[in-house]
C-alpha cells in the first residue's frame, strides 16, 4: 500500500538513485555527500537521520500524477530537481558560512569549504546526468529546461550575495531574486514532473506556473521562519537571517516602508558593528512595526491564491490536485498569521466575454415552469421539507435562466430545458432541507438510489411507477428527452445525472462532518453537482443536433464545459456565499473553502475566487477559439458536422452572461439587483491582473 505522505512517497521513490549517483563518485566527495543527505554521520556509519523533505521530488511525482501518470514514471525527475536543491544547499552554506542544517553541522564545517564546494559541483553535474539516463523526452527536452532553471538560481544567488552590499535594495528587485533563486527550481520541478508523463504543453505550462507561484509563497514564508521561526523547528539559530544582515524579503519590504520604523530599522541594520540578541530582536520588532511581516503574510496568500489558479487551469486529475494542494498549504502556511474577519461583504468586479441575450419566448417559459412544478407536486407550502412554495419558486424564476442560457431555443425545448432546470434546483435544495440539516447520510444515499432506474438508456425496457414528486419530475422528463436522443446520448445525459447524484451524496457528507474540502477537491465535486454535463447535453437538446459521436465525449469537449460550468460555480459561489455561510448548513462554497484553506479574511477570498474565475472564462474562449477548430481538424468533420459543434459552442457562450444575468434579477441568494459591475475582458486587452492571473494571461496570449 502506498505511502499517505506525499514527502514519504517523494524520498521512497528517489534515494535508490539518490544514492547510486553519489556511489558513481570518488570515495572523499562520496562522503560528503552522503553526511550531507543524512545517510551517515562524518565516520561513514549509518544513520537514520533527517535527510530533508523531498519538496521539489514530491512536486515532480505529484505534477506527474496530476496529468494522469504512474509516480514511477516521474523518478529521474525526481532525482534530478532533488540533486540539484542539494548542489545549491551546499554552495549556500559555505557562501553564507550556515553552521547548522538539519540540526547538525553543515558539510563545509565537517569536510572544509573545498570538499563542499567540489561536492555541490559534483551534484549539479550529476542531475543533469539523471534526465540524460532518462531518454526524451527528459533527455531532451528536460535537459534544457532544468539547465535554464539553475541558471536562474545562480542569478537569483548572485543578487541575493550582492544585495548585502547594497543599501538601495528595491522591493521588486528583491522579489525577483526570491522567484530566480527558489521559484525556477519549484517550477522546474513541476515541469518535468509534466514532461516525464508526455503531457500537453499548455499542461506542462499551467503546473510550472503552479510551481513558480509556490515557491514564491514558500520563499515568503521560510523568510518569515528566518526571523521569527523556532529553531527547534527550523535547525536554524534564532534570528538567523537579522544576524546574517540578509536582505530577505520581509526585510527589504521594511527598508523601504517609508516610516518611522523603517528609518530606526535602517540605522542599526546598516551599521557596521555587530548586532547582539537585544538589538537582533529590535530589528525583528521594527520589521513588524513597518508593517512588513503583515506583507509578507499577505503576499504569502495571494502567491498561494496564484498557484491554486493555475493548478485549477490544468485539468488535474483529482486525487494528486487535492495532494498537490495540501501539500503548497502545508509548505507555507504553518506561520500564517490570522487576519481578524472583516464584518462586509462586498462582490467583486466580475469580468464576462459578452452581453446576456433573452430569448423571447421568456413569458411562456416562466408560465411553463410554474404550471410543471405544480403539476408534477414540486410546489407544496403544507409539506415539511420540501422547500418551495409558489411565490418561492417564481422568485427563483428558473424561465428566465433558462431563457438566458438558451437563448436561441424553441418553445418545446425551452420548455423542456426549463423543467430539468427546475427539477435540478428542487434536487439541490431538497437535499439540504430533507438531510442536510439533519445529517442524515444513510437516509440521502436511499433518496439519490431511487433515481437511475426511472432513465432507461434502453427504451424498451420498463421504467418503475414514480412514488414521490422528483421521481415523477425525472420520469417526465426522461420520457420527453430521451425518444429524441441516439443511444450513446441517452448513455452521456443518464451519466452526467448519476454523477450529480454521487457528487451530491459527497456534498452532503462534507457538510456533516463539517470538513471542508481543499480546493481542488472542491471544484471537482462541485463540477458533478452544479449540473454542467447535464447543462451540456440540453444544450445539444436546444439546437435539435446531436454532436458528433467522435468528439461528443472526447476531451476537448469535456475541457471545454468543465472551464464554462466551473466558471458558473464560482459565480453562484460568489453570490450565494452570503445565504450559504450565514444560514450554517452549506460548506459548498470556494469563498469558505478558500478562507479555511489559506487562512485568509472574506475579502481576500472573494478576490482570489474572482481571479479563478476569470482564468477559467479565459482558460474557456482559448479551448473555444483555438482547441475546438484543432479538434474538426484532427477528426476531419464533415462541414455539417463543424456546423453544429458550432452552434453547440456558441449556446456555451451565452451561459457565463446569462447566468450572471440571472443572479441579479432574482432573490435566489439575495435581494434582486445587488450591486455588480460588469465589465467586458474585450476591454483590457493587456489580459487580467491580480492573484492567479498569470496563466489566464498566458492563454490570452495564445488565442491571439
Amino acid at each position: 500500500m502506498a505511502e499517505a505522505d506525499p514527502f514519504a512517497r517523494a524520498r521512497a521513490l528517489v534515494t535508490p538513485g539518490l544514492r547510486a549517483a553519489a556511489d558513481r563518485m570518488n570515495p572523499a566527495t562520496r562522503q560528503v555527500i552522503g553526511y550531507h543527505f543524512g545517510w551517515w554521520d562524518e565516520h561513514g556509519r549509518p544513520l537514520d537521520g533527517d535527510s530533508g523533505k523531498a519538496v521539489r521530488p514530491a512536486l515532480a511525482m505529484l505534477a506527474a500524477e496530476a496529468v494522469g501518470s504512474a509516480a514511477e514514471r516521474s523518478k529521474n525527475a525526481g532525482v534530478a530537481v532533488e540533486l540539484a536543491h542539494n548542489y545549491s544547499l551546499l554552495h549556500d552554506d559555505v557562501m553564507d558560512e550556515d553552521r547548522t542544517r538539519r540540526h547538525r553541522p553543515t558539510a563545509w564545517t565537517v569536510y572544509g569549504v573545498p570538499a563542499a564546494i567540489l561536492a555541490g559541483d559534483a551534484l549539479i553535474t550529476l542531475s543533469t546526468e539523471a534526465l540524460a539516463n532518462d531518454g526524451p523526452p527528459l533527455s531532451t527536452k528536460g535537459v534544457e529546461r532544468l539547465n535554464a532553471a539553475m541558471l536562474r538560481l545562480v542569478d537569483g544567488q548572485a543578487a541575493d550575495t550582492a544585495f548585502e552590499a547594497r543599501r538601495d535594495v528595491t522591493l521588486d528587485e528583491c522579489m525577483t531574486m526570491a522567484a530566480d533563486k527558489t521559484g525556477a527550481l519549484f517550477a522546474v520541478a513541476c515541469e518535468l514532473g509534466a514532461l516525464s508523463a508526455g503531457s500537453s504543453p499548455e499542461r506542462v505550462w499551467q503546473l510550472r506556473q503552479f510551481g513558480e507561484h509556490l515557491g514564491l509563497a514558500f520563499q515568503l514564508a521560510d523568510d518569515l521562519l528566518g526571523i521569527w521561526g523556532d529553531p527547534d523547528n527550523t535547525g536554524k539559530p534564532v534570528l538567523a537571517d537579522l544576524r546574517a544582515r540578509k536582505k530577505s524579503l520581509p526585510v527589504v519590504a521594511a527598508l523601504n516602508a517609508g516610516n518611522g520604523a523603517a528609518a530606526r530599522l535602517a540605522e542599526l541594520y546598516y551599521r557596521s558593528e555587530p548586532l547582539d540578541d537585544a538589538e537582533l530582536r529590535t530589528c525583528a520588532d521594527l520589521i513588524e512595526q513597518a508593517g512588513a511581516r503583515a506583507w509578507a503574510h499577505e503576499e504569502t496568500h495571494r502567491q498561494l491564491d496564484a498557484a491554486m489558479a493555475c493548478l485549477q487551469a490544468a485539468n488535474p486529475e483529482p486525487g494528486a490536485a487535492a495532494e498537490l494542494a495540501a501539500l503548497a498549504q502545508r509548505l507555507c502556511t504553518a506561520q500564517a498569521k490570522q487576519v481578524p474577519e472583516q464584518e462586509s461583504f462586498e462582490l467583486p468586479d466580475v469580468q464576462i466575454t459578452r452581453t446576456a441575450r433573452v430569448n423571447p419566448r421568456l413569458e411562456a417559459a416562466r408560465a411553463h415552469t410554474l404550471s410543471w412544478a405544480e403539476e408534477i407536486g414540486l410546489i407544496d407550502p403544507d409539506a415539511d421539507v420540501l422547500p418551495w412554495t409558489t411565490a418561492e419558486l417564481a422568485a427563483n424564476d428558473f424561465g428566465l435562466l433558462c431563457s438566458l442560457k438558451f437563448a436561441d431555443a424553441p418553445i418545446d425545448e425551452l420548455n423542456t430545458i426549463g423543467d430539468w432546470y427546475t427539477w435540478l434546483f428542487h434536487l439541490d435544495d431538497h437535499l439540504v432541507e430533507a438531510f442536510g440539516r439533519t445529517g442524515d447520510l444513510a437516509g440521502a444515499k436511499a433518496y439519490l438510489a431511487r433515481f437511475p432506474p426511472f432513465m432507461p438508456v434502453d427504451l424498451d425496457l420498463e421504467a418503475p411507477i414514480p412514488a414521490i414528486p422528483a421521481e415523477r419530475g425525472l420520469a417526465d422528463l426522461w420520457s420527453r428527452v430521451a425518444p429524441r436522443m441516439s443511444t450513446g446520448w441517452r448513455s452521456r445525459i443518464r451519466g452526467a445525472v448519476e454523477q450529480l447524484l454521487a457528487g451530491h451524496l459527497q456534498e452532503l457528507r462534507c457538510a456533516t462532518s463539517q470538513r471542508t474540502a481543499t480546493p481542488v477537491e472542491y471544484v471537482e465535486m462541485k463540477r458533478k453537482t452544479n449540473g454542467g454535463a447535464v447543462s451540456s447535453c440540453l444544450a445539444e437538446f436546444a439546437r435539435c443536433a446531436e454532436l458528433p459521436q467522435a468528439v461528443a465525449d472526447g476531451p476537448t469537449v469535456r475541457a471545454l464545459v468543465d472551464a464554462v460550468s466551473e466558471s458558473a460555480l464560482l459565480l453562484n459561489d460568489l453570490f450565494s456565499y452570503e445565504r450559504e455561510v450565514v444560514d450554517g448548513v452549506e460548506t459548498a462554497n470556494m469563498v469558505l473553502v478558500l478562507k479555511e484553506f489559506l487562512g485568509c479574511d472574506t475579502r481576500r477570498a472573494v478576490a482570489a475566487t474572482n481571479d479563478m474565475l476569470t482564468a477559467r472564462v479565459r482558460q474557456f474562449e482559448h479551448i473555444a477559439d483555438v482547441e475546438i477548430p484543432e479538434m474538426c481538424d484532427e477528426h476531419s468533420l464533415t462541414p455539417e458536422e463543424r456546423a453544429v459543434v458550432a452552434g453547440y459552442v456558441d449556446t456555451l457562450r451565452d451561459w457565463l452572461p446569462g447566468w450572471l444575468e440571472w443572479q441579479k434579477r432574482t432573490s435566489r441568494y439575495g435581494e434582486a439587483d445587488a450591486p455588480v459591475v460588469v465589465e467586458s475582458i474585450s476591454r483590457r486587452l493587456a489580459g487580467p491582473t491580480g492573484f492567479g492571473t498569470a496563466t489566464a494571461r498566458r492563454l490570452l496570449n495564445c488565442a491571439r
